[in-house]
């Protein structure tokens, strides 16, 4: 018999080092030349199916030549556990797509229904077929099919089944167990023409199944009088994962006592004893050799069809000594598989010792490389997570994010959500306790949004007090649910150092598909839809749609336009009357802003006014505005009535020092009389500076003028301020006026605020009166001034100096038609 010795073992150990340098060479980065041969590997089952597993190895050992190797396409059929016609046609669907304008040179095909398949195929018409592992005759598959040779699997079994006889030489019985399926037909042919040449008084069973559950009870009471050949692939029940045939020889052999016999090298050691095996390495190789022959030219017709497959002379130690076989009697050549080293065995004991020097060497090196490594991996993941996530919220960064989202990490075949949230007022909470208190603040808020993490979202601190939540959605509409959480999620008050602290925020949300994760859109849709949610408070979640990307483009085209709107005048001034509810006489006009736009046409106050803001060009809105109104109104200072002129301001202009000294020069080079003049500020004057407020308006009234709170009621309404500012007029909000005739609380309101007026000796102006009805009630409360639409709507200045009777006491009278 044959063992492998010395010269075995140093191969081991040349390949043991092989394998350790082999990352290096691929770190050299060798590519495979475009014009290399091309070949595509059909493999009947599937990945990790041992018989197949072996063929393709050794078909891929390409004889261990390097140069001209061919590039390899292996694609897997799966047969085993899909046979029907519809996989056929799946996969050959898949094929004709995937290599859609491929050439291939060879095909290679790994049992019988690979080659069936290629040998059908129009795709694969004129190429030239290498097979391996034909049951039966490969001709009646190959048909009239030109260009195809390869190994045929014709197992002798009759060597290993004399082998068998000899070795248990009590045996009076052969069970063969067989699959019911067509390679199970083929297997028993080669059983019948065995056994007819055997010639021996032994019984023979057949065990035909299609699953093992049939034959599990059976096998216990198999002896060792019995030799039991378990071929093929079973599963254990109907519907089930057939086994590989090691699987199978394995599960046969815990259940019974008597020795176990297969046709595949790959069971020897799982159970099966020995003897001539059928090798899935050595066809692979053999099939390599052929293969080399037929992309070097020579024709397949030429090269004859192996009908004698190759074979391994194979047994398992420990079955040997389990059934007291002795190694002398094995024929010569054997191989042993399972057999204990020994280094007291003179035949290779230095060897042993050789190899086991550097083995340990290699272990050395092995563990300084891995250690070197682990601590680089470390560092290098200490500093990426540095990088990538917050210090004071331990959450992810915007790097991390940006990371995320560039990399496709994201794209699991969900759709994906992303939520930017910005706290409300932020920097209001630092200036008035400290940025300690607001890092304890976002801390706090950071913890509260956890709370919307399920396993399937990332929380990520964006900037300073805005954050990010990530999330998969099983389905779209899952978002209207995700974003009640969010408005939801900072409801309840904060306790931060002893101080009870109600936060809002605002919330903008994108949706992306599971193909369309693209980073710097879902950022400027979720950004450009919280910006929309800030324009109203509390906690509010607004979801990007077409309509706030187009007034997103709007808004940027108006700040853009604005300054040079202002700059030319393209802005007009309009006059609504403020008139005398006893006389019907003008008391007053309200200067407002009207543009209309070049290319967009009349733009909403409010919406140019916001953009003014935002853009940061307010004062210049004011203080032009301030100036033309005063230019306009100046045919108006001869009228007997002797009205008053209003005009609004922006809080940002009565926290600037210069503010006064501004409006004073104006007032001097238009000739504007300060007594007649009206500055109209809101009540959101208090959410600041209140001390420099109190300061500038004190500089305004020293100018002459007076001073008017707009939209009295809807804002943070106090009484300290009506005196500490220096109040002349009250202007109650028209929300108070609009459901007046039919709103109790609302009348008590207004009359609440009229009677605190006379107390203060401040004068009252009734805005959006629209209606007689609601003309007439104020009138019984004891309104004297009144604005609205029932007087008129805002008209071009000059447009008032055309109505009757103004230059004489008789004034306007409420129009009939004047509604909005």
């Amino acid at each position: 018999m044959r063992e492998k010795g010395t010269s075995g073992v140093w191969r081991c150990c040349l390949l043991a080092c092989l394998l350790c340098l082999s990352p290096l060479v691929r770190a050299a980065g060798v590519q495979t030349p475009r014009d290399l041969p091309q070949v595509l590997v059909l493999m009947s089952y599937h990945y990790g199916y041992s018989w197949e597993d072996r063929i393709l190895e050794g078909f891929e050992e390409w004889g261990g030549i390097t140069a001209g190797r061919p590039v390899l396409h292996v694609e897997w059929m799966d047969t085993k556990r899909h046979r029907g016609p519809e996989q056929r046609a799946r996969f050959a669907a898949y094929l004709t797509e995937k290599y859609a304008g491929q050439h291939f040179d060879l095909v290679m095909t790994a049992d019988d229904n690979a080659l069936e398949f290629a040998v059908q195929q129009e795709m694969l018409a004129g190429i030239p077929i290498v097979f391996g592992g034909i049951n039966g005759d490969p001709r009646q598959i190959i048909g009239a099919r030109s260009g195809v040779t390869g190994v045929a699997e014709r197992f002798d079994l009759l060597r290993t089944l004399r082998l068998a006889l000899a070795l248990h030489p009590e045996v009076k019985r052969l069970v063969f167990m067989t699959t019911a399926d067509e390679s199970g037909v083929g297997t028993r042919q080669h059983l019948s023409d065995a056994l007819a040449r055997l010639g021996a008084g032994v019984k023979v069973e057949h065990w035909v199944t299609r699953r093992l559950a049939d034959v599990e009870g059976r096998l216990p009471g198999l002896g060792r009088d019995t030799l039991l050949f378990a071929l093929g692939s079973l599963p254990l029940e109907d519907g089930g994962r057939p086994f590989n045939p090691e699987e199978l020889v394995a599960y046969v052999h815990a259940r019974s006592n008597c020795p176990v016999y297969s046709d595949l090298d790959a069971t020897v050691g799982r159970g099966a004893l020995g003897g001539y095996m059928n090798s899935g390495l050595e066809n692979g190789r053999l099939m390599a050799r052929m293969a080399q022959h037929v992309l070097a030219g020579q024709l397949p017709k030429d090269i004859p069809i192996v009908y004698e497959t190759p074979l391994a002379l194979l047994f398992d130690y420990r079955e040997l000594q389990r059934f007291g076989i002795a190694e002398r009697d094995l024929p010569r050549g054997s191989q042993m598989l399972n057999r204990p080293p020994s280094i007291f065995d003179p035949e290779y004991r230095y060897a042993l010792l050789g190899f086991s020097s550097v083995i340990l060497l290699l272990l050395l090196i092995l563990a300084g490389v891995v250690l070197r490594g682990r601590l680089l991996a470390s560092r290098q993941a200490a500093l990426h997570h540095q990088a990538t996530h917050d210090d004071l919220t331990r959450l992810p960064n915007r790097a991390w994010l940006n990371e995320q989202l560039q990399q496709g990490k994201w794209k699991g075949g969900r759709a994906l959500a992303l939520v930017m949230m910005d706290l409300h007022r932020f920097q209001m909470i630092n200036d008035t306790y400290g940025h300690s208190f607001g890092d304890e603040v976002l801390t706090s808020v950071a913890d509260r949004l956890a709370g919307l993490l399920d396993g399937r979202s990332e929380l990520v601190r964006f900037s300073g007090d805005s954050f990010v939540v990530l999330r998969w959605l099983e389905n779209p509409l899952e978002l209207g649910d995700f974003c009640e959480q969010c408005e939801r999620i900072l409801a309840e008050p904060f306790q931060v150092s002893g101080h009870r602290l109600s936060v809002s925020a605002a919330f903008g949300a994108t949706l992306a598909g599971p193909d369309e994760v693209d980073r710097d859109r879902l950022l400027r849709e979720a950004d450009t839809a919280m910006h929309e949610a800030k324009r109203e408070r509390g906690n509010r979640v607004v979801v990007f749609d077409r309509d706030i990307h187009e007034r997103a483009l709007r808004q940027f085209r108006l700040e853009a336009w604005l300054p040079n709107a202002v700059a030319r005048g393209e802005i007009q001034v309009y006059f609504q009357p403020i008139v005398e509810a006893g006389s019907g006489g003008i008391a007053g006009f309200e200067a407002l802003a009207r543009w209309q736009h070049p290319e967009l046409g009349w733009v909403p106050p409010p919406e140019f006014i916001r953009a003014a803001i935002e853009s940061g060009c307010i004062r210049e809105l004011t203080l032009g505005m301030l100036r033309a109104a005063c230019r306009a109104f100046q045919p108006y200072l001869e009228a007997v009535s002797r009205p008053y002129l209003g005009v609004n301001v922006s809080v940002s202009d009565i926290y600037a020092e210069d503010f006064p000294g501004r409006v004073a020069a104006i007032l001097a080079e238009e000739r504007m009389p300060p007594e007649r003049l009206v500055l109209e500020v809101t009540e959101d004057m208090l959410l600041g500076d209140v001390g420099n407020a109190t300061l500038v308006l004190g500089r305004l009234r020293e100018l002459g003028l007076r001073i008017a709170i707009d939209d009295f009621g809807t804002g943070y309404s106090s009484m300290s301020y009506l005196s500490s500012f220096m109040v002349n007029i009250i202007k109650i909000d028209q929300s108070f006026v609009r459901n007046l005739t039919t709103s109790a609380s609302d009348q008590k309101i207004v009359r609440a605020i009229v009677s605190m007026a006379a107390d203060l000796e401040l004068s009252v102006v009734t805005e959006g009166v629209e209606t007689p009805g609601q003309l007439e009630l104020l009138r019984q409360m004891g309104c004297r001034l009144l604005q609205g639409y029932i007087y008129g709507r805002p008209q071009p200045a000059g447009s008032w100096l055309r109505e009757e009777g103004l230059n004489r006491e008789t004034g306007i009278r409420p129009c009939a038609d004047s509604r909005p």
